[in-house]
């Protein structure tokens, strides 16, 4: 699977990355959760696995200069973040 680049990566059900998580003000933030994000061309998604009453959402950076947000959540579970127009370019994870 080494030689099959980044689009037949996506294609086989997209690329998981730790989450870099943020304020609302865009400073660094390292909560006690532990939580993973990803992409496909049109979504991108977060996980957060650790029990708690902490709030976080996804949001994305599409092309096409659009960008999108999933609902608030709290504690542990997985939402989605949808790109209006274009692919997503990149996902972060925002706590609350």
């Amino acid at each position: 699977m080494a030689g099959l680049g980044i689009g037949a990566a996506l294609a086989l059900g997209g690329v998981a990355a730790p989450a870099q998580a943020t304020t609302r003000d865009g400073a660094p933030f390292a909560p006690a959760a532990s939580c993973t994000k990803g992409k496909n061309l049109t979504n991108g998604w977060g996980k957060c696995t650790t029990p708690g009453t902490y709030k976080w959402r996804v949001l994305v950076d599409c092309t096409l200069a659009g960008s999108g947000k999933s609902s608030v959540v709290t504690g542990a579970t997985r939402v989605n973040a949808y790109c209006g127009w274009g692919n997503v370019e990149s996902v972060s994870i925002e706590f609350l």
